[in-house]
């Protein structure tokens, strides 16, 4: 009987500790530009850095602003990127996430958060939706949507 109570108080406990995690899509559109590492049919390697925009119904994330920094390595046909990004909320709390992937998509894990984002856990995916014709060189436009769920601290 006293495992049964001590059992039922550990949920109780822990129910008030995190919320359930909420599930999410987003679309980030935005600009950058690039640094060619080195540039060949043999092997590509580039950085970027990318500024841009988050939209989402789920009203945490939405209209978040966003700068991602990364890594794209193509030798053959096979390509990898890996980087960070970090989204400031319009009253200025931020998270940000790791990601990777290949060149149509990947996933991506929460890092860190402030304000309404502390001790953000969650995880999910990305894919490329729209890639448009550079503006200029050495610059890239792209449009991604994330999947994913978080779960937040009560």
């Amino acid at each position: 009987m006293r495992s049964v109570f001590a059992a039922v108080c550990t949920i109780f406990l822990f129910a008030g500790v995190a919320q359930a995690a909420e599930s999410f899509e987003a679309t980030a559109c935005r600009s950058g530009t690039m640094t060619l590492v080195q540039g060949g049919k043999e092997l590509l390697i580039l950085g970027f850095e990318l500024k841009g925009i988050l939209q989402s119904k789920n009203k945490m994330i939405n209209n978040a602003s966003e700068i991602c920094v990364g890594t794209m390595k193509r030798m053959g046909d096979e390509t990898t990127q890996m980087g960070y990004c970090k989204y400031m909320s319009p009253n200025g709390d931020i998270n940000v996430l790791e990601w990777e992937g290949d060149r149509i998509g990947g996933k991506w894990k929460f890092l860190f958060g402030t304000g309404k984002w502390e001790n953000i856990k969650g995880k999910g995916t990305w894919g490329n939706v729209q890639r448009a014709k550079p503006i200029a060189k050495g610059t890239l436009q792209n449009c991604i949507t994330l999947k994913g769920s978080y779960a937040l601290p009560k």
